[in-house]
Parts: structure tokens; sequence; C-alpha cells
């Protein structure tokens, strides 16, 4: 009696323990990851807007070529620098879409108001704030609008143009 209890026993703990994998399927699928290169911009070369004469004020543009403009041609005058546009190199990973940010910033001198400059970029054509890596170095030419108050102080102003990129 106690071989049959026992065969009996065992048979029902079989006969559960089959009903449960009828009870349960698994799958499964792939995993992949890729590691990208990380984003990297070099510091870039000076922007220089040149000399520029107060008088009624108004606002000077370099472009991302370094040509200088003027809103009040009564501004303009020969500088005795070089006018620049900034520039700088990027390098993406290949066919990864990245954002390219420039806040506005201000020039400040020793003497005088403040002079606000926003900024203007393009990137080999590509000037909408946005550009897609290649795997090598991509030139970020920035140029600027200065603006120039009204009997502005004479002498030197500076500031820094800070350019963020990130992958989207």
């Amino acid at each position: 009696m106690k071989k049959i209890t026992f065969i009996l026993l065992l048979s029902l703990i079989s006969a559960s323990g089959f009903a449960q994998s009828a009870n349960e399927a698994k799958g499964t699928a792939d995993v992949f990851a890729e590691i990208v290169t990380p984003i990297s911009i070099d510091n870039g070369t000076a922007m220089n807007f040149g000399s520029i004469v107060a008088a009624e004020g108004g606002k000077v543009r370099v472009n991302t070529e370094g040509t200088r403009t003027f809103s009040n041609t009564n501004m303009e005058v020969i500088s005795a620098e070089a006018v620049t546009a900034a520039s700088f190199k990027v390098i993406a990973a290949t066919d990864y879409s990245y954002n390219i940010a420039i806040p506005s910033t201000v020039l400040t001198g020793t003497t005088g108001t403040d002079m606000p400059v926003s900024f203007t970029q393009d990137l080999e054509g590509q000037t909408d704030g946005t550009a897609t890596g290649t795997g090598i170095e991509q030139t970020l030419k920035v140029g600027g609008l200065l603006t120039v108050a009204s009997g502005q102080s004479a002498g030197s102003y500076e500031g820094e143009v800070t350019v963020t990129v990130a992958y989207e």
C-alpha cells in the first residue's frame, strides 16, 4: 500500500508540474547597443568687428565669411585690425544629427555702455542651428550683429561667444 500511495503521490506531483508548463510560454529577442563617438568642439578663432565710429549709433554686422556691413554708414572707418568671423571645428559621428546653440552676449569695456551681440552660424551651408555629423572635422563659422549706442564711449570692448553642440 505504501508503494501505491507513493506512486500515486509522485504521479500527482508530476502531473501538476506538466500542467504549469502548459500555461507558460517564452520568447526571446536580440539586444543591441551602439556606442557613438562623443561630439566635440575646439575653441574657436576670434571674432573681430574692427574699428567703428559711434556717430549716431547703429548696427554692425560681421557675416560668417568675415565681411562687415553697417546700418549707418557714418559709423564706417577703415579698421586697423582685420575684421574676422569666429571659426570652430566640430566632430560628430557620421550621420548623427546635432544642434548648435549660440546665445547672445555683451561686449564690455572700461568705460561706456555694454554693447549687445547676437550671432549667426553657418556649418558648411547649414544655417538653421542643426547639422549632421560626418565623422571628420566640420567648420562652423560664426558671424555677429553688434548694436552700438549713439555716442558710445571710445575704447576697447570685449566679450566671449560660447557655442554648444549636442546630439539630438
